[in-house]
């Protein structure tokens, strides 16, 4: 009987997700980061894995299954805070939650769990805050 590694069922996801930002500077990265869900579709939404990128324009989002894409151009990012808990959701640790504006003009939050969550806000905070969009 084979077994079949875990760690690379996402390989071929992760390199189509990575290459659209082969022209791009990556600031920041998360491999593995968990999706919680956006607040303005509320409770109907699947949370998954994925991979978290951060530029100079954006925080994008690939989602490994389904396949789904958010992004949000860090012009419409309101705040940055790390509760232990989004749209009910909790694992007891800090998530990243961007405040923005979206498409709709409308306040909207997403969420993540990433690691070096400390890094990650600083990095967005000092982006947002500083105008470099």
């Amino acid at each position: 009987m084979s077994s079949i590694p875990i760690k690379f069922p996402f390989k071929k996801r992760k390199r189509e997700i990575i290459a659209k930002f082969q022209n791009e500077e990556i600031l920041e990265i998360s491999f593995f980061s968990n999706f919680y869900g956006v607040a303005s579709k509320k409770f109907k939404q699947v949370r998954g894995n994925g991979v978290l990128i951060l530029t100079k324009e954006e925080i994008f989002f690939g989602m490994f299954i389904p396949k789904k894409e958010i992004k949000i151009p860090l012009k419409s990012i309101i705040e940055v805070k790390t509760p232990k808990w989004f749209l009910g959701k909790t694992r007891f640790r800090p998530v990243l939650v961007i405040d923005f504006i979206n498409e709709e003009g409308k306040t909207d939050s997403a969420a993540w769990e990433v690691r070096n969550i400390n890094g990650w806000k600083s990095r967005l905070k000092r982006l947002y805050k500083s105008g470099t969009t």
